[in-house]
Parts: C-alpha cells; sequence; structure tokens
C-alpha cells in the first residue's frame, strides 16, 4: 500500500482536482474540454456558440476515478476559449495582432482554426471580430493553461514517484460525424468509442488492448488512433519506457446525448455504468491483477 494523498483543489472558473475516496493506485484521470463556464472576454458569439464544441457531461460520465484510488482532474472553462490539449507552440497566428513573441510551430489543428485559441466557434463562424493583444493571450495562458498543465503534471510525477509507474487516462467525447474542423472528412461516420495512444507511441499496448477489448465487450464499436490519436495532453507527458502510460478515449455523443439540445439520451446511465466497469478493469491492471 502507498500512503500517497492529493487534496482536493479548485481554482473558480478554471479547474477542479477530486482526489481519490480509495486507496491510490497509479492511474490519473483528466478531463480538460468538458468545462462549460465561459470566462469574462471580448468575443462575437453567444454562449452557446462557445459551448458548443464542449464535451459537455464527460467529466461526469469518468467521475467513477476517486471511488477506484484514481485523482480526477477537470477544467471548468470551454475548449474554444483556450484548448489545453494543444502546445504553446499550436498558436494561430492569424489570430494575433502583431508579432508574437514567443516559439510556434506548424500545426495542423492551428491550420484549421482549433489551435490553442479557437478562430471559429464552429463552422466557419468567427469567434471574436477583432485579432486578440499579445498581452490578451498571454494573460489566457498564464491564467488557464498554466495551472491545469502544472497540476497535471504533479499528479503524474507524484504517482509516477509513488509507484514506479503511471497511468493517464485522457478523457473526450467527440460529434457522431466528422465535419469541416475534424481532421476526418466531413459527413464521415465515426466508431462508438476511439482508443488513441498517439500511434503507438505513448503506452504500453497491453493496457491500450485491454481498454479496446473491455469497450468491445460491452457492444461498442471501437476504433485505434481514428480519427483521433491523442494531442498534447497524451505526447507532451508520456513515456512508456519510464512507466508513463498514457491514453485518450473518445466517446461517440450520439451514445449518451442529443447533440443539438445538449440533453442527456436514455443511454446515458448505460455508459455511465460501462465505463465504471472499465475502470475496475483498468484499476486491477494497473495493480497486476490481471
Amino acid at each position: 500500500m502507498t500512503d500517497l494523498t492529493f487534496a482536493p483543489v479548485d481554482i473558480d472558473g478554471v479547474l477542479k482536482l477530486i482526489p481519490p475516496t480509495a486507496s491510490a493506485i497509479p492511474m490519473v484521470f483528466d478531463s480538460p474540454h468538458s468545462g462549460l463556464t465561459i470566462p469574462d472576454f471580448d468575443r462575437s458569439i453567444s454562449d452557446d456558440l462557445i459551448r458548443l464544441a464542449s464535451d459537455t457531461y464527460v467529466d461526469d460520465l469518468f467521475d467513477f476515478a476517486p471511488s477506484i484510488g484514481a485523482p480526477l482532474l477537470v477544467a471548468e472553462f470551454p475548449r474554444s476559449f483556450l484548448d489545453l490539449n494543444r502546445s504553446l507552440m499550436d498558436v494561430d497566428l492569424e489570430m494575433v495582432e502583431g508579432d508574437w513573441p514567443h516559439p510556434v510551430r506548424d500545426n495542423a489543428s492551428a491550420r484549421r482554426g482549433m489551435g490553442l485559441t479557437w478562430r471559429y466557434a464552429w463552422g466557419d463562424t468567427p469567434m471574436h471580430d477583432r485579432k486578440l493583444t499579445v498581452k490578451e493571450l498571454e494573460d489566457r495562458i498564464d491564467t488557464y493553461w498554466r495551472p491545469y498543465h502544472s497540476t497535471l503534471v504533479r499528479l503524474l510525477d507524484e504517482t509516477h514517484r509513488a509507484f514506479g509507474k503511471v497511468y493517464h487516462v485522457n478523457c473526450h467525447s467527440m460529434p457522431a460525424v466528422g465535419h469541416a474542423l475534424s481532421p476526418d472528412p466531413a459527413g464521415t461516420l465515426r466508431k462508438d468509442v476511439v482508443v488513441g495512444d498517439y500511434d503507438g507511441q505513448a503506452s504500453e499496448p497491453d493496457f491500450v488492448n485491454l481498454v479496446a477489448e473491455t469497450l468491445s465487450g460491452f457492444g461498442y464499436s471501437v476504433s485505434l488512433n481514428v480519427p483521433f490519436r491523442g494531442a498534447e495532453l497524451v505526447s507532451a507527458y508520456s513515456a512508456p519506457a519510464k512507466g508513463r502510460h498514457s491514453i485518450q478515449i473518445e466517446l461517440n455523443r450520439k451514445l449518451y446525448m442529443d447533440e443539438q439540445t445538449r440533453a442527456k439520451t436514455s443511454g446515458y446511465d448505460d455508459l455511465k455504468a460501462n465505463l465504471s466497469k472499465l475502470g475496475d478493469v483498468m484499476r486491477d491492471y494497473v495493480l497486476g491483477k490481471r
């Protein structure tokens, strides 16, 4: 047994850390896109459009994590305001007034308008009616991006230090059909679940296969890395050779909600129950019981 403990953290409008309620295990869960609290910022669109891309309910669907001994980190703001699953180098320079004084890289998401901050709320609807100043974007990064990433890194490092290994599950949802802003062609019908391990680079295969096979056993169609292999939060902090494993789980929203009204559907409770069972399977695996 380990004496690893985490205190709850609540930074209003930024993040919430829910600590384990059972004996700690070498797992960490995070939901970076489920936030719906809209910061006070200059924008040209409605609240509904800002929230449209959010992973509504994902934090609730994975709230079993503390009960199996894993902390759950949740962002509280919408991803279109600032996307935590992007590198600080994924700045869309078309959105910035003047010269951005920090390193950038060529990034497919930023080219589509889904970089660190989003050019479009959805489709071709602009988020802003002007460019952001350098200070505005730097303030967003300092207030929202850095606290989340530093908290996640602390959770991963302390868990790894205690157990010699850590399994990180990055939790998301996806529209049922590919669209103009997505990496797959518009109109593509997606599987029920996509499990991403950064094309085999972010986790040991046995853990990935266990998750995929367990979900398939529940009757869900499952894809590996297509169309989502994971992004910054999976790639930046994983190192399987050092016992640091990360996967991304994308849930098809058609399983549990009406994508237009965002209301829960009759499938919600079944999905939540199955995810809790998946949590038990993952717990047994990381504890060497499988």
